[in-house]
């Protein structure tokens, strides 16, 4: 409802417009635009930065909403006491397999299920990958184990940084 009433209010504004407004208008919602698409790029460099540290925007204290991110302005984020890490062993004959462009792929979040049986891909247990993709099974495990390990040993590092100061437990490295 609230579109429509903008819609509307729109219309008015442009019929009192004259060209010389309407024209310092459009620079001004260019200019909006080009640095909304720099905040854009942004926040895409600090995703792909937070997801190689192993942390989603909303563990380092980022809200998300449908077009703008604030930041938690808390003073004692310092001060919270970070998740503590727990190392998961990825079993090879509990995980699920799907085939994309004529290749085997490991299905890494069972959110990700529900997305690629809507695309038509087949998401399949262990027992069920055809035979001609059994070399490319123990590959993905093992890649899949390198990074649960990398990130278990990020998360280590930032729990540890936090357990000196505040007199936590102190975890192992894997």
């Amino acid at each position: 409802m609230s579109l429509l009433l903008d819609k509307r209010e729109l219309k008015k504004a442009a019929k009192e417009l004259t060209l010389v407004k309407l024209t310092d208008v459009i620079e001004t919602l260019n200019s909006v635009l080009a640095e909304r698409q720099q905040e854009v790029e942004l926040i895409a460099q600090l995703e792909q930065l937070a997801k190689a540290q192993g942390y989603t925007m909303e563990q380092l204290g980022y809200k998300q909403s449908s077009d703008v991110v604030v930041a938690d302005s808390s003073d004692n984020s310092s001060a919270r006491r970070p998740v503590k890490p727990k190392f998961k062993t990825i079993n090879k004959d509990s995980q699920f397999f799907f085939v994309e462009n004529g290749q085997l792929q490991l299905l890494r979040t069972h959110t990700m299920k529900k997305g690629l049986q809507q695309r038509g891909i087949q998401v399949m247990p262990l027992a069920k990958v055809d035979k001609k993709f059994a070399k490319d099974i123990d590959k993905l495990i093992s890649n899949a184990t390198a990074q649960a390990i990398e990130n278990f040993n990020s998360k280590v590092a930032i729990w540890n940084e936090w357990a000196v100061v505040n007199g936590g437990e102190i975890l192992e490295k894997r």
